[in-house]
């Protein structure tokens, strides 16, 4: 086997490959590195549909793919020739799309690629890579592993000779605003029910934070405190959200008032597409999810919980 050595991005392999899709409908090859989409005036075919099946078979240069068969709900997108260090490919069909990076790659002597790693924002469920008479299949985890070509028959590591991806679209995460506040909910904020057109504002809000429904991007939580708001002084506790099921909880108790009882909602919204926390300035664009509401006494106290699904 001759020696390998890592490519970096710094020493990008300046050759020319051909990136082709192969899946339904409008798919399509494209010449050159750099950042590769499929284009409907170059369709190439493929067996149009998103279930395991045979593969699609190309033509304009780009042949079969690479993998027997995707996986249910994905589509084969494929580079003719060994990936290029550093590149993007963007593979679409049939209005789904995906893109993967090339993060490195490993050569032989002479320059031949025979390894490679990429990274996605995507979902790739299956990579097939062929070098010599055989094919590497890897479906377990592929991202972030070091994808090789098999060995030839010689017993020498072969060089890449096309990749095969079987992947879709990355599902956006949807972020919520959760609020803790003195009074009634606002379902519309900017609308009937808040006529100052700036939500709960200071004044009204115990608490709040902004969480992702995977539980990431968790922001200014602070689970349990005391706070008065509106002559109204609580005690809160175990103010979370639980991934597993897209809930929001909080358990809350009335330690006083001013005029003996108070309204106390825990409110969720939908943050605006693309935001993570909350932004003043497009208050207006957050989209009422749920709320549950208690009038407390001085000494009670009560749990509430919202679900935060659509």
């Amino acid at each position: 086997m001759g020696d390998t050595d890592k490519t970096g991005p710094a020493e990008s392999i300046d050759r020319r490959r051909l990136l082709g899709v192969i899946g339904g409908g409008a798919a399509g090859a494209l010449l050159g590195t750099g950042v590769g989409a499929a284009r409907p005036d170059h369709a190439n075919g493929g067996n149009g549909n998103r279930e395991r099946g045979p593969p699609g078979n190309g033509n304009d240069g780009v042949g079969p793919c690479t993998c027997d068969s995707c996986p249910e709900g994905t589509f084969c997108g494929k580079i003719e020739g060994a990936p290029e260090d550093s590149e993007t490919y963007t593979f679409e069909s049939d209005g789904d799309s995906f893109s993967v990076t090339i993060e490195s790659v490993t050569e032989k002597e002479g320059g031949e690629v025979t390894c490679f790693e990429f990274s996605t924002d995507d979902e790739i469920e299956q990579v097939c890579v062929k070098g010599g008479p055989d094919i590497a299949t890897y479906d377990d985890d592929p991202e972030g592993t070091e994808l090789c070509a098999p060995e030839n028959p010689g017993g020498q590591q072969a060089a890449i000779s096309n990749v095969s991806f079987c992947g879709t679209a990355g599902d956006e995460l949807e972020c919520y605003q959760i609020d803790l506040v003195e009074g009634e909910v606002i379902k519309e904020f900017g609308g009937d029910d808040d006529p100052g057109e700036a939500g709960y504002g200071d004044a009204r809000r115990f608490e709040d934070f902004s969480v992702c429904e995977d539980g990431s991007n968790r922001q200014n939580l602070d689970p349990s405190g005391t706070r008065t708001r509106e002559g109204c002084e609580i005690k809160w506790e175990n103010l979370g959200f639980d991934s597993a099921d897209n809930t929001a909880s909080v358990y809350v108790e009335l330690l006083s008032s001013d005029n003996g009882s108070c309204t106390i909602t825990l409110a969720g919204y939908l943050l605006p597409d693309g935001e993570t926390e909350y932004d003043p300035d497009t208050l207006t664009d957050q989209e009422y999810r749920d709320h549950d509401t208690a009038g407390l006494e001085e000494g009670e106290s009560v749990t509430l919980s919202i679900d935060l699904d659509d």
